[in-house]
């Protein structure tokens, strides 16, 4: 029994640590890709305002004309 036990964990024990070695290095990578992702929605996001801020101003120098339709 003990044979068996130790048999498989021999064949199975570097598969168990590639997965290991793959999942710490796709978590990694993947922090590192929502990091940059964040700070480029946080620039898209400064932006808006500014684009927002620029529409208001041409509204308010165009008044509607026909307010009624």
């Amino acid at each position: 029994m003990d044979v068996d036990v130790l048999k498989y964990f021999l064949t199975q024990g570097p598969f168990a640590l590639l997965f290991v070695w793959l999942l710490i290095y796709v978590m990694r990578a993947n922090r590192e890709r929502e990091g940059r992702l964040q700070d480029l929605l946080d620039k898209f996001s400064d932006k808006y305002d500014v684009i927002i801020g620029e529409l208001r101003g041409i509204k308010e120098r165009f008044p509607r004309h026909n307010e009624d339709r």
